[in-house]
């Protein structure tokens, strides 16, 4: 849309994915100094012309023949190699591959054995040492430059005699096999924003809306939403900025489960329940003896009857102890006093950690020693000490008050132990937990590694609080925020697998996670119908439409809205693709097909309004470059050069083989000609500044190959296209794999499969989703 700036400049092919820039444009033969540097020789390049009657039974093999073993070899070896540029991956428009027939046909989709500038042959005969291919290094020898006339020759009396073009069959170079370094990374794409709402709303019954206030839509910009109104570019990959507003999520929607007992907590309560078993009770005895003579503070002397502590100045002793669970415990210490002169005796505190016992121990018979008792209960579990305090000391009326400490016997926790009843329990909450959100059981690994998480967060705050934490883990675990989980690269079995599969797939196609009858459902019928339910709904047809929506940039508006509307129509009644460019009829909001008039002809999408609007054309080129962008694969990038020549270029000028604008523009300027009828609102016209239209492509290219009167003669050659093909399987492919299909590379085999499916089933990219679900590549790890 107008938000964009589409302009001239070089252009970049799907398949090649190369630039042509400023520096690979040519001139025409002649054309250079003819001489090369330090005075060397005027180059002269041998004589070569092209006499189609030479080849009246052309075939492509002899063409590849003559390429093959007298033009490839000094591509690929020798001071001229043509690989230290021109390698896949290199950005040029021409590549060379390790192939000699594949590195030919990629140079005849390209159009490099035209007669034309910017040829092979007009490449590598150039006078000019600047511009000759390859640069650097001696011209290439006369022989070498006429066998590849004559391999060019030959290419071009095959396609005269009706062999069909390169750019409207399966690309011959894909059918050898892949050759080149395996390609690692990492495909599972990340949730998109409508995705994540599926998922939390799923697993969570939650719309997350706060005081009336929609929470996703207020952190839209963190989560890389599109609303069509505020925001309208998807983020493409997962960013810091997502999760950062998982940060504000996670929280929020774990705490209202855990502490309403919804969602993934549905049937799980109570959650304030412990979760740590009691252990059997047991003592631990600790002689007084043992622990001085430092006791931490105050003074005393050892005791020998019987052997312990007297303390007559206010002593505490510690006693390092380790709390098997939370509970009561039970502390006895054995003492005997003296009394002041009114008869009061020695008072001692206890405390566990930071717990103080139910009582104050008070000694009072100094004929015995005497155990008295305080229970302590501790919320706590681990190490930490029990401390004993003298807390009274005292002289009055001639008395001192002090005490005899004979030994302390711990007890606890009280009670009967529970065996393990506590710690299943929790597990068995967690690996629940595990299946509603992550739609697989916990490992034994998790279950003990999540419920040591639980017990450490149920140290800082409440048994809910602890839950909930465990809850926020998940929601940021790996197999909850990729579409397909992760863990399906270990699961074992065809069940689990097809289960982690179903989640890929309602994710990727219906932007949700399954509900519970389609995991049901598949554990009876299998994976195979719930695809083709998966895509005969009514959900596919409104999450397929949001993709389309973006892929066409629509302002959210109904009439921005028609083409996707078209397109998403075309693709869920089984239509043929090609009715995306060529279809004469419309789709109201309702999905009902509507007639147009006769003025839009066979032209689909790209003359609804909701396509031409803020798609200037001429001057601006916009809309030129936008469908063969969109629609044919092309790039469009301005380098500097072209920013110099603006201000003085002209449409006739664009077109001239010796400007540097004609790479792009032998296609973006016939095309901007055949728009003509159209204005830049959308509204059709029959006059332009009182004047008849022309808005045929007016012969400016010879070689343009979408010849004739206004969009219909685009469209309906454009859909016979490979780069076209290619580009309504690859929005397929990428709506289900999360990327466009590595057709060039290791995904060769895919491509043709995807290919043949397209043309058995007259165009039905309903059958390519379906074959696309069935490969390896979405099935995700064998």
């Amino acid at each position: 849309m107008g938000r964009f700036a589409w302009l001239l400049a070089a252009v970049v092919f799907s398949g090649c994915e190369g630039l042509i820039g400023a520096l690979e444009s040519d001139g025409p033969a002649g054309s250079g100094s003819g001489t090369g540097g330090g005075g060397a020789a005027v180059y002269v390049p041998p004589e070569v012309s092209c006499d189609l009657t030479q080849f009246p039974n052309a075939r492509l093999e002899d063409a590849i023949g003559v390429f093959a073993t007298q033009v490839y070899p000094p591509m690929v070896s020798g001071d001229s190699q043509c690989l230290s540029c021109h390698a896949q991956g290199s950005g040029r428009r021409f590549l060379v591959t390790a192939d000699a027939t594949e590195t030919f046909h990629l140079a005849r989709t390209a159009g490099f054995f035209r007669d034309e500038p910017g040829s092979l042959l007009a490449r590598v005969i150039n006078p000019d040492d600047r511009v000759r291919m390859p640069q650097g290094t001696p011209a290439w020898p006369d022989a070498t430059v006429q066998a590849l006339s004559r391999a060019a020759c030959m290419v071009r009396a095959f396609e005269a005699s009706g062999g069909p073009a390169a750019d409207e069959q399966f690309p011959p170079e894909l059918l050898s096999p892949y050759s080149g370094p395996p390609i690692s990374s990492y495909d599972n794409p990340f949730l998109n924003f409508v995705q994540l709402k599926g998922k939390v709303k799923s697993a969570f019954n939650d719309d997350w809306m706060r005081g009336g206030v929609d929470q996703f839509e207020r952190n839209i910009g963190l989560f890389g939403g599109v609303n069509f109104r505020t925001h309208f570019v998807e983020a493409r990959a997962a960013t810091a900025e997502f999760l950062l507003g998982m940060d504000a999520l996670a929280p929020d929607v774990c705490s209202a489960a855990a502490t309403n007992g919804t969602g993934p907590f549905t049937g799980l309560t109570p959650l304030t329940g412990p979760i740590i078993d009691t252990p059997a009770q047991s003592d631990t005895v600790a002689q007084f003896e043992a622990l001085t003579p430092s006791p931490a503070t105050g003074a005393g002397n050892a005791s020998t009857n019987p052997a312990g502590y007297f303390c007559y100045t206010g002593c505490t002793f510690a006693v390092p102890y380790t709390l098997a669970a939370p509970g009561t415990y039970r502390v006895t210490v054995r003492g005997k006093p003296t009394l002041d002169g009114n008869g009061v005796g020695p008072q001692l505190r206890v405390q566990i950690g930071t717990a103080v016992g139910a009582n104050t121990l008070e000694y009072t018979n100094i004929a015995a020693y005497e155990d008295k008792t305080t229970d302590v209960v501790v919320p706590d579990v681990g190490n930490t000490s029990i401390s004993i305090s003298f807390i009274n000391d005292a002289v009055v009326a001639g008395g001192d008050i002090n005490v005899y400490l004979d030994q302390v016997t711990i007890t606890g926790p009280l009670g009967a132990g529970t065996g393990t009843t506590m710690t299943d329990s929790a597990k068995q909450k967690i690996s629940t937990l595990y299946q509603r959100l992550l739609y697989r059981p916990a490992t034994a690994a998790e279950q003990t590694s999540t419920y040591a998480l639980l017990k450490d967060l149920g140290g800082l705050g409440t048994r809910v609080d602890a839950w909930s934490g465990v809850c926020e883990a998940l929601v940021r675990h790996p197999d909850f925020l990729f579409t397909m989980p992760p863990s399906i690269e270990v699961a074992t079995g065809a069940s689990a697998k097809d289960t982690l599969r179903l989640v890929a797939l309602t994710q990727r196609a219906l932007g949700r996670p399954p509900t519970a009858a389609e995991f049901t459902r598949l554990g009876t019928d299998g994976l195979t119908p719930l695809l083709a339910d998966v895509i005969a709904s009514p959900e596919f047809r409104a999450y397929y439409f949001g993709r389309i929506q973006l892929r066409i940039e629509s302002q959210g508006t109904p009439e921005s809205d028609e083409p996707a509307r078209l397109w998403t129509y075309v693709t869920v009644n089984g239509r043929s693709f090609e009715e995306v460019l060529t279809a004469e009829y419309t789709v109201d909001e309702q999905y009902q097909q509507q007639p147009r008039g006769a003025e839009h002809g066979r032209t689909g999408v790209l003359s609804t309004k909701g396509y031409l609007s803020n798609k200037p054309g001429l001057p601006h080129y916009n809309f030129p470059a936008r469908v063969f962008s969109g629609f044919m694969g092309s790039i469009f990038e301005v380098p500097p050069e072209v920013f110099d020549q603006r201000g003085t270029s002209t449409a006739s000028s664009t077109v001239d083989p010796q400007s540097i604008c004609f790479n792009c523009h032998q296609l973006l300027t016939p095309l901007a000609h055949q728009r003509l009828r159209w204005s830049d609102d959308g509204t059709f016209r029959d006059t332009l500044n009182g004047a008849a239209i022309d808005d045929t492509d007016r012969g400016l290219v010879a070689t343009y190959p979408y010849k004739g009167a206004g969009l219909e003669a685009f469209t309906t050659k454009a859909v016979k296209k490979e780069p076209f093909i290619r580009r309504m399987i690859n929005t397929q492919v990428k709506l289900l794999i999360g990327r466009e299909l590595r057709s060039q590379t290791d995904e060769r085999v895919l491509y043709k499969t995807l290919w043949d499916t397209t043309f058995a089933n007259n165009g039905d990219m309903r059958a390519v989703l379906k074959a696309v679900a069935a490969s390896p590549n979405f099935q995700g790890a064998p």
